[in-house]
């Protein structure tokens, strides 16, 4: 993905100040600056704690934003929305508020990224006569060091999506989101990481319903899990740039396990993902799908990759006429 940070304006929420501190014209960016914000867009983008919403018909914010064409003059708008909900619910931690005019690979994009603060402690010097002495303060307003968002919109001017990263806070009696509900009115949806979950879950249910014997189906590998192992990878393979189409597993259900398609198909529907629904899969996620961990009593513990799980050239799993399970590991390189 190429990104172009054309401007960034930053506001400092802060309840404790009872106003927000406002800007009135974007930041001086240098090249920390745009590597920084660079990142945390990135990371915006790729990570599987984000939901994919849409603005509802009666979003102040998205009428707002079709009429408002001053940026920086938007920007305060959404800080002081924000604030008023910081005022209303002390839950919510305070932050800085960066909103930034990009483009994601030549598609327009507002995004607005909350950095929350962190307590910390900084060094104080101070000369007494003919003395130096050292202490260390609190602060109560450091800034993430990591460029990462801990609250974020990115929003596609050119059709109106929303990637959301929210938490739930304390508002009235319950922990809600105020994002998607309160500042921006969005859709309420699912995080990728729990469409994953469910299309995994629901895909293993199925095969294991449809096949109940795993020495029915060849890419099994024979150890207990072996079932979850084998559907877990062939979700894992239709990803392409860390993107998962539903409809591609759907399709490779019907080939590779074709008993259990209808019921995966009904299952998946019932967790409200759809059919033509694209989930985003991190790196991270994405590594410990592709490999299976096998621990012993006395704490060895052997990752191997899933794709190999199967294949009696590189492993063979020996079981005992007591139920144990021993790992046969072939051409070791020393």
């Amino acid at each position: 993905m190429e990104l172009k940070i054309n401007q960034i304006i930053l506001h400092l929420l802060d309840p404790g100040a009872s106003e927000p501190l406002l800007s009135d014209r974007p930041m001086d960016l240098d090249a920390d600056l745009f590597d920084y914000f660079t990142t945390v867009l990135e990371r915006a983008f790729a990570t599987d704690e984000a939901k994919n919403c849409r603005f509802l018909p009666d979003s102040a914010f998205a009428q707002e934003m079709a009429h408002n064409q001053d940026f920086v003059d938007l920007s305060r708008r959404i800080a002081g929305v924000i604030f008023e909900q910081m005022l209303q619910y002390p839950a919510i931690p305070a932050g800085d508020l960066a909103v930034v005019d990009f483009t994601a690979d030549a598609v327009p994009f507002y995004g607005v990224l909350k950095l929350n603060y962190r307590p910390g402690y900084t060094h104080h010097t101070e000369t007494m006569g003919n003395g130096r002495f050292s202490s260390m303060v609190p602060q109560r307003t450091l800034l993430p060091g990591t460029p990462k968002a801990d609250e974020a919109a990115l929003i596609d001017r050119a059709n109106g999506a929303v990637r959301m990263i929210e938490k739930k806070f304390q508002l009235d009696e319950k922990k809600d989101f105020y994002l998607s509900t309160r500042v921006f009115g969005c859709t309420v949806a699912l995080q990728e990481r729990a469409k994953l979950k469910a299309v995994c879950e629901t895909a293993v249910a199925a095969v294991k319903e449809a096949y109940p014997e795993p020495e029915e189906l060849d890419d099994v590998p024979p150890f207990d899990g072996g079932t979850e192992t084998a559907v877990e990878l062939m979700v894992c393979n239709q990803a392409v740039d860390n993107t998962i189409s539903v409809e591609d597993v759907r399709t490779r259900m019907r080939e590779a396990y074709p008993l259990a398609a209808p019921k995966f198909e009904q299952a998946l529907a019932d967790t409200g993902v759809r059919e033509d629904d694209r989930v985003t899969v991190s790196p991270a996620r994405m590594r410990r799908m592709e490999s299976r961990s096998f621990k012993t009593e006395s704490g060895i513990e052997i990752k191997i990759p899933a794709e190999l799980c199967n294949s009696d050239d590189a492993v063979e799993f020996i079981h005992s006429a007591t139920g144990g399970l021993s790992l046969l590991i072939k051409d070791v390189l020393v």
